[in-house]
């Protein structure tokens, strides 16, 4: 079977090293690098976004398969990222959150249109889902990119399986996000994904240092300390509990036992 990793960018695509970032996690970790079977993908919707005409029409949200193993391979993957859940205190927390992302946001038209019209939502995902290879994927999103990985899950083609959706700097927790991805409700497709980590910056603008476990219960929240303000995507994937995240799925599918 095919196996592939699958990077997916924030509000802009720009020219990072996200490899060399997730090799220096798993180094951190004390993982093993990444395998050389494994196909490195870098999916791409830049264009879409900024595109002012952009749309596709919806489509019907499928009603995805549930899992009875989902729970007992959270309680494994929560095992291994033990030292990482307890969420710490971040300096946000003194701020008025909720106002603070209404602010951010209205100096974004793209993301104020892509939280706004189902059609523009689509037409991302359209975009993605025509860019994922086949076969096992691991798939990591970033900020905006960790909005779009959830969506895109619901409408994986029968030939995909996600082992691993690892989010980072989600802006999940606030409010806005919460209305715009409210369809999906308890819909989340655990037959198709075999695990959920989302990991957060307590000094991250952008999560104000939130997981996102209370309102989306398939994802267990893991937390790290990577600077006031920081919400660079390399900066997440060189720590460590980035590596034992991926490490950890990477072996698990190694071992066939990512689903």
């Amino acid at each position: 079977m095919r196996r592939s990793l699958v990077f997916i960018h924030g509000r802009h695509s720009r020219p990072v090293d996200w490899v060399a970032a997730v090799q220096a996690g798993l180094q951190a970790a004390g993982r093993d690098p990444l395998p050389q079977y494994l196909d490195l993908v870098e999916v791409d919707y830049a264009d879409v976004l900024h595109d002012v005409l952009a749309s596709m029409p919806e489509r019907e949200l499928p009603i995805g398969e549930r899992s009875d193993g989902f729970s007992d391979r959270q309680d494994m993957v929560r095992l291994s990222m033990h030292r990482f859940t307890v969420r710490p205190r971040s300096v946000y927390d003194f701020t008025p959150k909720e106002w603070v992302t209404r602010r951010i946001i209205s100096r974004m038209p793209e993301i104020q249109r892509y939280q706004a019209f189902p059609t523009v939502r689509a037409a991302v995902r359209d975009s993605c889902l025509q860019q994922l290879p086949d076969g096992e994927l691991l798939i990591i999103g970033h900020s905006l990119g960790a909005v779009v990985a959830f969506d895109l899950v619901h409408y994986l083609p029968p030939e995909t399986h996600v082992n691993l959706l690892f989010t980072i700097g989600s802006p999940m927790a606030r409010r806005q996000w919460r209305d715009a991805l409210a369809e999906y409700g308890g819909k989340f497709p655990t037959a198709d994904v075999g695990t959920w980590v989302n990991l957060v910056n307590k000094g991250d603008w952008v999560t104000a240092g939130d997981g996102i476990h209370l309102w989306y219960s398939q994802a267990i929240d893991a937390y790290a300390s990577l600077g006031l303000g920081n919400h660079a995507e390399m900066h997440y994937l060189s720590s460590a509990p980035a590596g034992v995240a991926i490490g950890d799925a990477l072996a698990r599918s190694a071992l066939g036992s990512g689903q």
